[in-house]
């Protein structure tokens, strides 16, 4: 072989080869591929399941059943429940107590309010002061006495005093006018009398009037409040010289009839 042919079969290998060991460099085989020893890879670690979420715990008694469901691992009273359902019977044939780990309602009827307050006593002491008791019995309408408004006894007369040469009401006075304007409002066929009283000093003339005006003054409260003015009498007293004390002879005396 001439040395043109060899040198032309020469440069054609080069090429081949460089173009193959290029194209391994493009493919990341590198140049060491085949001889180098595969390196371990650690096993991906299976995530941990999540721990299941116990129930909350509840339950329903009657006189005759307990049933209960979920978590009662912090139900301290639980080992009582025979006891529940003898405190229920014992209380009434309708109670019902629905609870869970940290509150308890009640619920049925019972035949009066002292009987209700006993059963949140009974329930506290059985649940322990950890549980909130609820306590939804009702008291029983026909065991209920409903005494007639007429019948209740009229609220005592009310002296409402003034400072001198005053007219007005203070708020406290007029506040101790309500108990008389919701009786009123109950009882219609009772009356407000209203009567005005001064302390002696002074001109007599100015002083009767300055009673009147005070009258007046308790008068128009009792109306704000709901009374009808044909239901309140204004009585001039015998002697509006309210004597005593002077602070107080300076008074209105409210009473019903």
């Amino acid at each position: 072989m001439s040395n043109s042919k060899y040198n032309l079969v020469t440069w054609l290998v080069a090429i081949i080869l460089a173009i193959y060991l290029f194209w391994q460099w493009q493919n990341n085989h590198g140049m060491g591929a085949c001889c180098s020893v595969p390196v371990a890879t650690a096993p991906t670690a299976e995530p941990l399941a999540p721990a299941p979420i116990a129930d909350a715990f509840k339950c329903r008694a009657t006189a005759d059943k307990f049933e209960s469901s979920g978590d009662a691992s912090t139900v301290t009273w639980l080992s009582k429940s025979a006891e529940l359902s003898n405190w229920l019977k014992a209380g009434g044939a309708d109670w019902v107590a629905t609870c869970n780990d940290a509150s308890v309602v009640l619920s049925g009827t019972v035949e009066s309010d002292a009987a209700k307050t006993k059963a949140s006593a009974d329930a506290l002491a059985f649940f322990g002061d950890k549980v909130t008791v609820d306590n939804q019995l009702s008291v029983s309408t026909s065991n209920k006495t409903i005494e007639p408004a007429n019948t209740v006894t009229a609220p005592a007369t009310v002296n409402l005093y003034f400072d001198t040469g005053k007219t007005k009401l203070s708020s406290e006075a007029e506040n101790s006018l309500l108990p008389i304007a919701e009786w009123l409002k109950a009882n219609p066929n009772a009356k407000a009398v209203i009567s005005g009283y001064h302390d002696p000093r002074g001109n007599k003339a100015i002083n009767a009037e300055l009673a009147k005006n005070r009258a007046k003054a308790v008068s128009a409260v009792l109306k704000l409040a709901g009374v009808d003015e044909t239901r309140i009498e204004m009585r001039k007293p015998a002697d509006t010289d309210g004597g005593g004390d002077l602070s107080q002879a300076r008074r209105v005396e409210v009473s019903v009839e």
